[in-house]
């Protein structure tokens, strides 16, 4: 008998070591997960500073202005996809600064975007225009004047104090959840994707802001999904080329309407009236696009 209770005795302190040991053992993975989180941020945020940097070394490349919006808006998903995770101040701060930097080079990129479809319809349709070599000098005049204007002090200021704002707040931030990682990470994917997909079936495609909703959405959860789906064993790659090709498909209804809504201007602007009906041709083309 007292054999026995010292047998059980020793059995229960061998289940509670177990127990404390995979307690531990969870907790470190835990820990593991978070750093990886961690790094994946603080490569992007460098990634950032280094796209920032190659702009300003070459603005008259369409793709360093290009390439700077894009790591600001994964800097923003990024975040967006944890913002439950930290405080909620420092979301909302970081999110603000990003966006605000994005938009500095909103209307520059808006005009390498137009340029290059000038471009193409130009290659497609040659006899459209006899003017052509006037539109994309008039184009290129508008494009130096925004590229200047991203060079002002205000917006060197506000991109800057941007970067270095999200480069020291990244470094500090501490992430804290319920439960598990895998977990929290595998959920949140997964109910982000089939909200996406709900809305995509059933969105109104004359409805632009819902669209254009849709399509950010789907690039959020394509960023999330990439670089932090390797962080939990649910399946992701799936919901990543699903966001991909809302994103895409979506991505070339809103683009025609800014290209349209852009030449629709220029014709106006314009005192020259062969450019302004070559503006008005194009504006017809892209129109034709938008149609389902």
């Amino acid at each position: 008998m007292h054999y026995g209770r010292l047998k059980g005795k020793y059995y229960l302190d061998h289940i509670r070591r177990y127990l404390q040991g995979e307690g531990g053992y969870r907790k470190r993975k835990g820990v593991r997960r978070m750093e990886a989180l961690q790094d994946v941020l603080h490569r992007h945020t460098e990634q950032l500073k280094k796209s920032y940097t190659d702009y300003v070394n070459n603005p008259y490349n369409p793709k360093t202005a290009h390439s700077l919006r894009v790591s600001s808006r994964k800097v923003r998903s990024l975040l967006n996809f944890l913002k439950h995770t930290f405080g909620e101040e420092e979301y909302r701060r970081l999110n603000h600064e990003l966006k605000d930097l994005a938009q500095i080079y909103g209307p520059l990129r808006e005009l390498d975007v137009l340029i290059k479809l000038c471009s193409d319809i130009a290659l497609r349709q040659p006899e459209l225009s006899d003017h052509y070599r006037e539109m994309f000098k008039y184009l290129h005049q508008e494009r130096a004047r925004e590229m200047r204007r991203t060079f002002n002090k205000t917006n060197i200021r506000t991109a800057e104090a941007a970067i270095v704002s999200a480069d020291s707040t990244i470094h500090e931030l501490s992430f804290e959840i319920d439960g598990d990682w895998d977990a929290y990470i595998g959920k949140r994917l997964k109910k982000r994707s089939q909200k996406l997909s709900e809305d995509y079936e059933n969105v109104d495609m004359t409805d632009y802001e819902a669209v254009h909703d849709i399509r950010k959405r789907a690039k959020k959860l394509r960023y999330a999904a990439r670089y932090f789906g390797g962080l939990t064993s649910k399946k992701h790659k799936k919901i990543m080329k699903r966001a991909k090709k809302i994103q895409d498909e979506f991505g070339e209804v809103t683009d025609a309407r800014i290209n349209q809504h852009l030449l629709d201007q220029l014709a106006e602007k314009v005192d020259d009236e062969n450019l302004k009906m070559t503006f008005q041709y194009m504006s017809r083309i892209e129109e034709q696009t938008r149609q389902p």
